[in-house]
């Protein structure tokens, strides 16, 4: 399995704005499941972790299926197009990009 995870920072300000967006997502997934299906991932994660200061640092986690790594990935997921990402990617983007993604440093898995 190959994954990859990445963070940015998100401003106090705009965190309720944040939630709304996945709220407004998760009234139909089928939009992220038709993109999940064609750049090759099965699995995402999303948290807020609050810092002191009333900011978040926004984390995304994504689990590639097999056969797919990292180039192929951003290579699939700049390419496609659908009505959910016309929707989506303006909306998210406008909470910023990931400068990079994360340097894995343990990959652990119970009974493995």
């Amino acid at each position: 399995m190959t994954s990859t995870a990445w963070t940015y920072a998100m401003p106090e300000d705009r965190i309720q704005e944040f939630r709304d967006l996945i709220s407004d997502l998760m009234k139909d997934l089928s939009g992220l499941a038709a993109r999940a299906d064609a750049v090759g991932y099965n699995r995402e994660r999303m948290w807020l972790q609050h810092n002191e200061d009333g900011s978040a640092e926004f984390i995304v986690y994504l689990e590639f299926d097999d056969g797919v790594d990292m180039t192929t990935f951003a290579q699939r997921l700049s390419a496609y197009e659908s009505e959910f990402t016309k929707w989506w990617r303006p909306r998210y983007e406008s909470f910023g990009r990931p400068k990079s993604f994360g340097e894995p440093l343990l990959s652990w898995d119970k009974g493995a």
